[in-house]
């Protein structure tokens, strides 16, 4: 999502008011005032509400001084996010294209800034808390929490979350996804899921992916 918020800023034509009033929904921290389930910073926020609603609180008893650094963390995306946004929805006011243009630079300069302090961020819950979990976490008490942040999506949030990212996720990632979905889902969401899969996994990785899980 990251880099696809990247991208998207980068090749749009900032002159043109109404494909940059498409981004500018898509730039929302908020559900309800872009009022799309596609809107990628409310996404943000989301993740960020879901760590320190459910996995944080169970690990800061044995990893206290990490929880601490990345709640802090949380808050300074959290601010960097709304400033896109409020950049973003400031910039639909201006008249001309040339001003559009300029301050489109500025939002994908904020942009950039979010992209290399979220890495970092992710990089150190990879590295410092995920191990922690691992260690001090059964899998599953691990798989609880996973159904917990995944019961806080309303259905059509939950399917553009998994439209970004199920492309993402290579082979193995994907037939194991599948696997577990199939096992513990209902039919109706596996079926919503497979389509999903049919309409937006590159097409070889599918195919690899359906004769590993047997669909």
């Amino acid at each position: 999502m990251l880099y696809g918020l990247s991208v998207r800023l980068q090749t749009n034509d900032f002159a043109d008011i109404e494909a940059t009033r498409k981004l500018a929904v898509d730039l929302e921290n908020n559900f309800e005032a872009a009022q799309s389930a596609g809107c990628i910073l409310c996404a943000f926020a989301h993740h960020a509400h879901a760590e320190e609603s459910v996995i944080f609180p169970p690990s800061a008893r044995t990893a206290n001084a990490l929880i601490t650094d990345l709640i802090k963390d949380h808050h300074e995306l959290t601010r960097r996010e709304l400033e896109i946004g409020q950049s973003a929805r400031a910039l639909l006011r201006l008249r001309t294209p040339e001003e559009r243009v300029a301050a489109g630079v500025r939002v994908n300069q904020l942009a950039n800034d979010l992209i290399g302090v979220y890495v970092v961020h992710m990089n150190r819950e990879e590295a410092e808390l995920v191990p922690a979990m691992r260690e001090h976490f059964t899998d599953q008490e691990q798989l609880a929490m996973q159904g917990t942040i995944i019961a806080q999506f309303p259905p059509d949030r939950l399917m553009a979350l998994l439209g970004w990212m199920l492309p993402a996720l290579n082979v193995t990632e994907l037939s194991e996804l599948l696997a577990g979905v199939r096992q513990m889902a209902p039919p109706p969401l596996m079926n919503a899921v497979t389509e999903l899969c049919d309409a937006r996994v590159d097409p070889s990785r599918w195919t690899a992916v359906k004769l590993r899980v047997g669909l």
